[in-house]
């Protein structure tokens, strides 16, 4: 019987372990044609319920926000900075003594770009961290390659 309950118990711990490391956040990302030199790029985090990623709009000495760093290509241009959409919620954080944007659910993080010359890939990194009531991940950086077809 010992042994049954040792069996149960372990195998248990291991199923909660592996749930407790799986990765709470799934990006994507896409290129959307609006014009013959201009593109939407999408990079989208699909957030476990529960969990959450920061803000990219957060002020220093804070959590780890999401930064989006595109590498600089002479074939394109960025326009502007990338746009956060998505389900914000403004809260006082004990944890930093601060107030911070959490980001949850479906998000999105939409950059323009405008092709002078080819037709280009954007390579750049992103990095964020995710956490939920009890614990935070580590901060995860993620290369991406979104390529541009005409």
């Amino acid at each position: 019987m010992r042994l049954f309950f040792a069996v149960i118990f372990t195998s248990l711990f291991s199923l909660t372990v592996k749930a407790q490391m799986a990765e709470p956040v799934k990006w994507t990302f896409n290129a959307e044609k609006i014009t013959n030199t201009e593109f939407k790029l999408t990079l989208t985090a699909t957030i476990q319920d529960g969990w959450y990623v920061y803000s990219q709009d957060l002020p220093a000495k804070g959590p780890i926000p999401t930064q989006i760093k595109f590498e600089q290509n002479p074939n394109f241009v960025l326009e502007g900075k990338p746009q956060e959409l998505g389900e914000r919620k403004e809260i006082f954080d004990q944890n930093f003594n601060m107030t911070v944007i959490k980001l949850i659910g479906k998000t999105e993080y939409v950059q323009r770009v405008k092709i002078v010359n080819g037709t280009p890939s954007v390579k750049g990194k992103l990095t964020y961290m995710t956490c939920n009531g009890e614990l935070c991940m580590p901060p995860k950086k993620i290369d991406f390659n979104i390529v541009l077809n005409n």
